[in-house]
């Protein structure tokens, strides 16, 4: 089970809205929905959210170019994006955008939504506690091990922004694995 948090929902169909919210809040998070991008602006200045997933197409505007706004604005939090039209394109746009992950409506599977929220809470709390905590500035080997994490990361942005899948596919294996590790290595994993 991952950790309980603040997570903003973003979607102009108030049934989508209101199905994710009802999971996100039963599995303890405390979970808002809004239906505009203008509402999701608003909303993030109000309170400090954990996790933002934002329709990729909103009345107002594109959500993709909302999430380039609020990761810029909001760096702590992860981004997670939501479509009725994938494409590879559009998947390689989000992620470019600062996405952590993309998932597809209609939303058929929810326990996959759950372990989409879980990893990228998990990725937000290690990253956290990689560059500001406590014990990772005790652990040489877990600070070693964070910097190599962050280069890696860097690597598959840039393999995503080349367009080069099958190199983004392993750069992506290869910082799961690390992730994992260096949660090993600070104790929680």
């Amino acid at each position: 089970m991952s950790e309980k948090a603040r997570i903003l929902f973003v979607d102009d169909e108030e049934a989508i809205r209101s199905l994710i919210l009802t999971v996100l809040e039963g599995d303890g998070h405390t979970a808002h929905g809004v239906g505009t991008a203008a509402e999701a602006v608003q909303a993030m200045t109000d309170t400090a959210y954990d996790l933002v997933v934002v329709d990729k197409n909103l009345p107002d505007g594109s959500g993709i170019d909302l999430l380039r706004d609020l990761k810029r604005k909001y760096p702590d939090t992860e981004f997670m994006v939501l479509t009725g039209y994938p494409s590879l394109e559009s998947a390689i746009e989000a992620l470019r955008a600062g996405a952590f992950d993309y998932l597809i409506k209609p939303v058929l599977d929810l326990d996959l939504v759950t372990q989409k929220v879980a990893r990228a809470l998990e990725r937000r709390r290690l990253l956290r506690q990689a560059y500001r905590g406590p014990d990772a500035a005790a652990s040489s080997d877990a600070g070693a091990l964070a910097q190599a994490l962050v280069r890696q990361v860097g690597a598959l942005r840039a393999a995503v922004d080349g367009g080069k899948i099958v190199e983004a596919k392993e750069l992506a294996r290869a910082v799961d694995e690390a992730v994992r590790e260096l949660a090993r290595r600070l104790g929680q994993g």
